[in-house]
This record gives C-alpha cells, structure tokens and sequence, in this order.
C-alpha cells in the first residue's frame, strides 16, 4: 500500500487527476475513429494487393505449367513425325534399291540379247564372207597367176 498512497499523494511523480480520465477517453475516440477512416481502407487495399499478387502468381504457375505441358506434347509430336519420316525415307530407299536392280537386270537381259544377237549376225556376215571368198579365190588365182605367167593357167 505504500507505493499506491506514494502515487496517490501529492508529492507523486504521475499526477491522477480528471484530466488523465478525459485523454484515455480521446485516445479511445481517437482509435476508433482512426480505425473506421484510415486503418481499415489502408489493410483492404493492402490485402487486395495481396490477393492481386497471389492470383497473379497463381496464374503465372499455371501459365508456366500450360507451356511445358504444351511443350512436352510439341517434342512428343516432332519425335512422331521424326519416326515417320525415317520410316517413309527408308521404305521409299528399299523401293528405289528394288527398281535399280530390277532396271538393272533387265538392261543386262537386253544388252545380253543384243550382243547375242550382233555375234549371231557377224558370224553370219563372216560365214557368207568366206563362201563369197571361196568361191571368187580361184577365179582371180588363176587370173593373177596367168597374168604373172603370161599364159593361160587351168
């Protein structure tokens, strides 16, 4: 009880007079007041920008997570045409492959048939040669040889 009478009497440091009782009440006036004009609209808008900066975010992962999900399917897609485009160029080589040598043997079979057909031909032209040959060689024998002589040989 001593340091409430030291308070209370007038020799004290902190003077509770009426006046201490009428600022507590301005304070309070004062708070809430401030709290209906100022500090409210202040924390709305601070949690609205909050709100802005989270929904932003928000759609910025999702946007992000579209674009690699997108991403992922482009790669997948190329990797299929890839796949098919090697199947396509691979089949169209064998296809190629197969029509050469099928060109190619039949230019074999051709020529093979021509060249036949020239020796055939030669080997005919030689053998009409050497009968025409034979039958004109003792005609002009005996023609020479009785011009070298100068008579008639038989």
């Amino acid at each position: 009880m001593n340091l409430l009478s030291a308070l209370l009497s007038e020799g004290s440091i902190i003077d509770l007079d009426g006046s201490f009782f009428i600022q507590l009440a301005i304070f309070w006036i004062a708070y809430f007041i401030l709290k209906a004009t100022v500090f409210r609209p202040i924390l709305a808008v601070l949690e609205a920008r909050e709100e802005t900066i989270d929904g932003a975010k928000r759609e910025a992962k999702g946007v992000e997570k579209d674009s690699r999900d997108k991403q992922k399917a482009f790669e997948k897609q190329l990797a299929e045409v890839r796949t098919r485009a090697n199947e396509e160029r691979e089949k169209l080589r064998a296809e190629a492959k197969h029509l050469e040598a099928t060109l190619l043997e039949k230019v074999r079979t051709d020529t093979q048939k021509e060249l036949a057909a020239a020796e055939e031909t030669l080997a005919a032209e030689a053998a009409k040669a050497r009968k025409h040959i034979e039958t004109e060689t003792a005609p002009i024998a005996r023609a020479i040889s009785s011009k070298l002589l100068q008579r008639e040989v038989a």
